[in-house]
């Protein structure tokens, strides 16, 4: 049975800290920065068969425009329809035999989901499924042994003169 992570994208973009920040820049370049991080993350992880991200766009025209990002696919609902109903919709056609999770802190969309029977991730718990973490003890980096209070006292010390703060 193929797996869907169903996102939505501007939802888990206010949410995720790392996708707020780059809103100072563009964002375009929020969103993506953020198909980057999924895609990265169905590089590293195959969890889902596809992962689908529904952005509300202003274009006009009827129905959904569609972009595919190396694993991820991108869809912008035109001005007809906002990114909600699409989320809707794509649950209301999918096969008994698909098992969808849905990520978004909307009420309106979780509860759709949860009536066509899909799982439910909050935003807070996709950034902690998609984020690059290391995991203690794995690393091949060798631990440096604590430098002891006198040495990093030493060096505060250094630093404060350094930067005037003395």
């Amino acid at each position: 049975m193929p797996e869907y992570l169903i996102i939505d994208g501007y939802n888990a973009i206010s949410k995720i800290k790392e996708l707020e920040d780059k809103k100072d820049i563009s964002l375009e370049a929020s969103r993506m920065y953020f198909i980057k991080m999924l895609s990265d993350f169905t590089h590293r992880n195959r969890t889902f068969d596809k992962i689908i991200v529904v952005f509300d766009s202003k274009e006009r025209g009827l129905g959904v425009s569609r972009e595919s990002y190396g694993g991820v696919e991108v869809l912008f609902a035109t001005n007809d329809k906002d990114a909600d109903g699409v989320i809707v919709d794509l649950l209301r056609d999918a096969s008994d035999k698909d098992r969808i999770k849905v990520a978004s802190d909307d009420n309106f969309v979780r509860n759709h989901a949860r009536v066509y029977g899909s799982g439910v991730i909050a935003i807070k718990e996709l950034r902690a499924i998609i984020m690059l973490k290391k995991r203690k003890g794995n690393s091949k980096i060798a631990k440096d042994k604590d430098m002891g209070d006198i040495k990093r006292e030493s060096i505060n010390a250094e630093l404060r003169k350094h930067w005037r703060l003395e």
